[in-house]
Parts: structure tokens; C-alpha cells; sequence
């Protein structure tokens, strides 16, 4: 299942905690704005673990600790989170480019207008 990923993605899977599913639950146009977070936690805690990566509510849902231990806090890790998090709501799932949140079929979508239109034609 690893091997549907590009290499930079399986790094990320890799880091995936036992007993969460082994999968970045995002479309391929987050995999740049993946590629840059994990380079950035990588700096500030090589050893960083991930429980979770999805799309919640058409915005990147990153969830990842910086070590084993639960009670390790570090302001630095969870601020670089949250950045790309938010600047998940700027950029297409889709294909990367520079996007809008769009609810279309009762779902949030953060896409660009060329995959808003896509999508919102599907639905007919």
C-alpha cells in the first residue's frame, strides 16, 4: 500500500505510529506542502512520530508528536503544524495550485476554480 505514495510521502508513513492506519489521507496536491512540514519537523525532532494525517473540513489535519514521550511540548513543532495547516486553506488538494474552500456536494473542498468547476459538474 506504501508504494502508491511518492518517496517524500512514504518518509511520512514511515513515521506513523503502530495501531494508526498506515496512510496520508490527503489528495496529491498537499504532497509539496507534506514535503516542506516534514523537512521542518525533521530539524526540530529527528526522531518525530505521526498518528495522523488527514483533510478535515477542506484544511490539513496533521497530527504527530514530537517524540515517544506524551509529555514532550514543544512550541516550535506545534507552530509549524499549525502554519502549514492554515496555509493548506490557500493551496488546490487537487493539483497544488493556489485554491479557495468550496462546499460542494455537502463537502469542503479546498480547490482551485478549474477543480471547483470539475468537481461541481460530477455532481449533476
Amino acid at each position: 500500500m506504501n508504494d502508491e505514495y511518492p518517496p517524500s510521502i512514504r518518509k511520512i508513513v514511515a513515521r506513523i505510529d503502530a495501531g494508526w492506519p498506515p496512510v496520508v489521507d490527503v489528495n496529491p496536491g498537499w504532497y509539496t506542502l507534506l514535503e516542506r512540514l516534514d523537512a521542518a519537523l525533521v530539524e526540530i525532532a529527528p526522531d518525530y512520530r505521526v498518528q495522523q494525517v488527514k483533510s478535515k473540513f477542506g484544511s490539513l489535519s496533521y497530527s504527530a508528536s514530537p517524540s515517544d514521550d506524551p509529555y514532550d511540548y514543544n512550541e516550535a513543532f506545534i507552530e509549524a503544524i499549525r502554519a502549514a495547516e492554515w496555509a493548506s486553506i490557500e493551496v488546490c488538494e487537487l493539483c497544488g495550485a493556489s485554491a479557495k474552500q468550496y462546499v460542494i456536494r455537502m463537502w469542503v473542498w479546498t480547490v482551485c476554480d478549474e477543480h471547483a468547476d470539475a468537481l461541481r459538474s460530477m455532481s449533476h
